[in-house]
């Protein structure tokens, strides 16, 4: 039985959709929802119904706009949850898009795999991931390392973080606080606002969040050689 079911929340009576199609769909949920912003509203196959992408989050419509459903869609014939292969794919979307002049990367001679890592100075499995980033770089793992201070903004995590953005050295800074040495605390123009509230977009609710380039993420500390295998297995490059 699936762990996971649709939960249906009734919304305010919509008229229904002439012909079912999209633009009208979008029209009048916006005249029910008028502070909602619709990244994205299109059919999902035909199952009658129709996936909204709001803020990064994925729910769905019936077709005559009278329910909303918000969970995990899994299609019993294939055994695929629908959503989160979808949700993989928005994730792609964001990564491929981020600008690297603003991570602190770490890259070994041979570059096989790159992955995205939101990080907090401060957590106890952050630091033992970097303890080890001279494994990562030895197989090949190019690692780049986002901003993600679990206190949120303004809070001491999130001061850490930006000492370490804001020194000249940013990988030397990153090792030494990592190893719990206490910086001269540094202010500056700085990323770290921005990357922590990509990390949100992106679904990240602890540290370190590990983003393989396919968007696919590993929540939690990975050992050099098993990130090494699941990058393997997943054909990721």
């Amino acid at each position: 039985m699936l762990k996971q079911i649709l939960i249906l929340l009734p919304l305010l009576w919509l008229a229904p959709a002439q012909a079912a199609e999209i633009d009208d769909l979008k029209q009048q949920l916006k005249q029910n929802l008028p502070d909602i912003n619709f990244d994205s509203l299109q059919a999902v196959g035909d199952t009658g119904l129709y996936e909204a992408v709001i803020n990064g989050e994925i729910i769905y419509f019936t077709a005559d706009g009278r329910y909303v459903m918000q969970g995990e869609l899994v299609s019993l014939e294939s055994k695929t949850n629908l959503t989160e292969q979808r949700r993989v794919s928005l994730r792609k979307g964001i990564i491929d898009g981020l600008d690297e002049k603003d991570m602190i990367i770490f890259e070994p001679d041979e570059v096989e795999h790159t992955l995205t890592v939101f990080t907090d100075i401060d957590c106890v499995y952050c630091r033992k991931m970097h303890s080890q980033i001279e494994k990562y770089q030895d197989l090949g793992i190019r690692i780049r390392y986002m901003a993600y201070p679990r206190g949120g903004i303004g809070s001491e995590s999130y001061d850490d973080a930006v000492t370490v953005w804001c020194h000249e050295d940013r990988q030397d800074a990153m090792t030494r606080a990592k190893a719990g040495e206490e910086l001269d605390t540094k202010t500056c123009s700085n990323p770290v606002e921005a990357e922590f509230n990509t990390g949100r977009q992106l679904g990240v609710q602890g540290t370190p969040a590990i983003f393989l380039e396919s968007g696919q993420m590993l929540p939690g500390y990975v050992p050099p050689q098993r990130l090494k295998t699941i990058l393997e297995e997943s054909g990721q490059s």
